[in-house]
């Protein structure tokens, strides 16, 4: 029978998991001692800033939660001390703020895997995910392929006006005679 606290749980994970676009599956203990409460929170704090966040879970919940998201893929990466990092908003930079605080030399937290959307990947392959736009990269190129081609309408609706304009100023100055201006 799940205590009420499981099913909390899970309901928490669950809505973790819809809500994040990329789901990052860590063992905290890679090297036998495994994290300090202090390194954990600097790493809580480095993926707060960029919108995303690590939590410690049982994986029989994990496991029940993805169930619940259509996230079953995560499945195979869920097996011993589990932490899992949560990005919700940009991708990339809750990847690079992971990536930047395994680099500082923490042997303890150890990435398995990874979930894209509902695509599984290798831990080697977060590296690629840093190199993703940033959503505000993302935007802005989808802002400027719509802008490029109404400006090139507008150009050409000004060339035509412009066109018009000219030869009605050249025949204007053709019916003149020379000495008189408009």
């Amino acid at each position: 029978m799940p205590t009420q606290r499981k099913i909390e749980t899970v309901s928490t994970l669950t809505e973790k998991l819809r809500r994040a676009q990329l789901v990052v599956v860590a063992d905290y203990r890679g090297d036998g001692k495994g994290m300090s409460v202090a390194d954990m929170t600097e790493l809580r704090r480095k993926l707060r800033e960029h919108g995303g966040e690590v939590v410690v879970a049982k994986n029989t919940l994990l496991r029940i939660a993805a169930n619940h998201t259509g996230r079953e893929a995560i499945d195979p990466l869920l097996s011993g001390p589990t932490a899992v990092t949560f990005g919700y908003d940009d991708v990339s930079k809750v990847a690079k703020a992971l990536l930047d605080y395994l680099k500082s030399g923490n042997k303890s937290f150890t990435v398995r895997g990874a979930l894209l959307g509902q695509t599984l990947l290798p831990a080697d392959a977060l590296e690629q995910v840093t190199r993703l736009p940033s959503r505000e990269q993302a935007l802005a190129q989808v802002v400027g392929g719509i802008a490029a081609p109404v400006a090139g309408v507008v150009g050409v609706l000004n060339a035509a006006i412009s066109n018009v304009l000219y030869v009605l100023q050249a025949r204007i100055d053709q019916l003149q005679p020379q000495g008189e201006t408009a």
